[in-house]
C-alpha cells in the first residue's frame, strides 16, 4: 500500500466516525442520491460506500416502457436510457442504464436477461449513491452456480490485490423480477479513490490484443488522466523489451499477484489468455498497477459453450502455474514472463500462488454458506440460464461441478508446487 493511500485511510478513519451518518445518501426508503464526496473516504473496503457491498443489494429500476423496448430491441447498440433507480432504498432519478457485455449469448438463449451498466450521474454530473459513480450488473450467463465471478473478485480482495468490489443483487425492472445478478463496482473515479487513495493518475483500459509486446495505440483507451499519447504505456513496453528500468515504471507486486490469482482460478479471459484483455492499468504512486475486469470465465468455465450448455474445461484443472499462460507463448505475454525470469520475483510469485491455493481451500467452506445465501433468489429467478438441478449439482463432489473443480485444482497445484 502506498504512503499516500495510507495517510488518506488514517485520516478518513477519524473523519468517517463523525460523518458516516451525516453524509449517507439515503434513509432506507425515501432517500435520494447526493453529490457528497465523504462516503468515498471510508476507512476500509468493508465500510466503503457506507457498506453498500457488504450484503446482497436490492435494486429496482424504472424505465419508460418505450425506452425499455428500444433497449431490448437493439441491445448491441449499448445506448443509455434515463432511469429511476433505487439501491437498497436510496433513490437516484438521474441515472442512465444500458445493456452491456455478450448480448449475442443472451439472444441465442432466447432471453432478455442482459447484463447492464448503471451510471448514477449520467443525466446530472456528480450524482452518486453512497459515493459510488457506476454499478455493473452481470447476468452470470455462463455460470449455473452464480458464484464463480464473485469468488474470483473475493480472491483478489483476500490477497489484498486491487480489484473492484462485488456482491449479489436482486434486480427488478419496471416491477418485474429479473433475477439474481452480480453487482460490481465500476472502474471509475470512486473506485480509484477507494483502491488507490486518489484518482489523479491515468487509467488505461485494455482492448483485445493488449499484450504489451509492442506499442499499439488501439490496444488501450485512456479512461482517466491526460496521457493522451499513451506515453506511460510506451515507456512500459520499452522497459519490458529492454529488460531495464521495469521497476521504475511498474508496480511489480500488483502484476505478480494478478498473475498468480488468474493462474490459480483458471481465468483464460485475461491478460494471460489468448485474447489478452479484460484488465486495466492505473498510474499509481508505485508505478503502473494492474487490476482485473470481467472475471466471469473463472473456476473451470468453458467459455466456448453456447446457450445453456455447461461443462468444466478439464484442462484448466491441470494448467501449469509455472508457465501460467493459456494457449499462448510466454514471450507473447512479457508483462508477466519478464518478471518471472527474475528469481526474486519468481519466488514472490510462488508465494502468491500458495496464498491463492489456500483461498481455494477456504472456498470449500464458503460454498455451503454462499449457497444458503442465494438459494431463495435463485429459486425465484425465472430468467436464469440453467435449471435448479444444474445449480444444485454445482455444490456436489465430482469433476463437472464448481466444488469438484476447486478441490481438483487445489490438489493439482499442491502437486505442482511440491506441497
Amino acid at each position: 500500500m502506498n504512503i499516500k493511500k495510507t495517510l488518506k485511510i488514517i485520516a478518513s478513519a477519524v473523519l468517517a466516525v463523525c460523518t458516516l451518518f451525516l453524509f449517507a445518501c439515503g434513509d432506507g426508503g425515501s432517500g435520494t442520491a447526493t453529490q457528497t464526496e465523504k462516503p468515498d473516504d471510508l476507512p476500509s473496503d468493508a465500510a466503503a460506500y457506507d457498506g453498500l457491498f457488504s450484503d446482497m443489494m436490492e435494486i429496482s429500476v424504472t424505465v419508460p416502457k418505450a425506452d425499455l423496448a428500444a433497449m431490448f430491441k437493439s441491445p448491441e447498440d449499448e445506448e443509455y436510457y434515463q432511469a429511476t433507480v433505487f439501491v437498497n432504498g436510496t433513490k437516484c432519478s438521474t441515472a442512465g442504464i444500458k445493456t452491456r457485455g455478450n448480448t449475442t449469448y443472451v439472444t441465442e438463449a432466447e432471453s432478455d436477461r442482459y447484463s447492464f451498466k448503471i451510471q448514477f450521474g449520467k443525466y446530472q454530473k456528480g450524482v452518486k449513491i453512497n459515493g459510488l459513480d457506476e454499478l455493473y450488473l452481470n447476468n452470470m450467463a455462463y455460470d449455473p452456480s452464480f458464484l464463480r465471478e464473485y469468488l474470483a473478485y473475493l480472491c483478489f480482495a483476500e490477497l489484498d490485490a486491487e480489484a473492484p468490489l462485488a456482491t449479489f443483487a436482486k434486480l427488478t425492472i419496471n416491477g418485474e423480477y429479473f433475477g439474481l445478478y452480480l453487482a460490481v463496482e465500476g472502474a471509475d473515479d470512486s473506485f480509484l479513490k477507494r483502491a488507490y487513495g486518489d484518482n489523479d493518475g491515468s487509467l488505461y483500459k485494455s482492448s483485445k490484443g493488449a499484450a504489451l509486446a509492442e506499442f499499439d495505440a488501439s490496444a488501450f483507451s485512456l479512461k482517466n488522466g491526460d496521457d493522451k499519447g499513451l506515453k506511460k504505456i510506451s515507456a512500459l513496453i520499452n522497459a519490458l523489451s529492454s529488460g531495464e528500468g521495469i521497476e521504475d515504471v511498474l508496480n511489480v507486486p500488483s502484476v505478480l499477484k494478478y498473475a498468480a490469482i488468474v493462474s490459480v482460478i483458471g481465468c483464460e479471459d485475461s491478460y494471460l489468455g489468448p485474447k489478452s484483455e479484460n484488465y486495466y492499468l492505473y498510474e499509481s504512486d508505485d508505478g503502473l498497477s494492474i487490476f482485473p475486469w470481467d472475471l466471469k470465465l473463472s473456476f473451470g468455465t468453458d467459455g466456448s459453450l453456447r446457450k445453456t450448455n455447461y461443462a468444466i474445461k478439464t484442462a484448466l484443472i491441470t494448467a501449469s502455474v509455472a508457465d501460467p499462460y493459456f494457449d499462448v507463448l510466454a514471450t507473447d505475454r512479457p508483462l508477466v514472463s519478464k518478471l518471472l525470469a527474475n528469481e526474486k520475483y519468481l519466488n514472490e510469485y510462488y508465494g502468491y500462488v500458495k496464498e491463492a491455493a489456500e483461498f481455494l481451500k477456504r472456498c470449500e467452506e464458503y460454498l455451503p454458506k454462499l449457497k444458503d445465501k442465494i438459494s431463495d433468489a435463485v429459486g425465484s429467478d425465472t430468467k436464469k440460464f440453467f435449471d435448479l438441478e444444474t445449480f444444485e449439482a454445482e455444490f456436489t463432489d465430482g469433476g463437472n461441478s464448481l466444488l469438484g473443480f476447486i478441490k481438483a485444482r487445489r490438489a493439482n497445484i499442491l502437486t505442482q508446487t511440491g506441497e
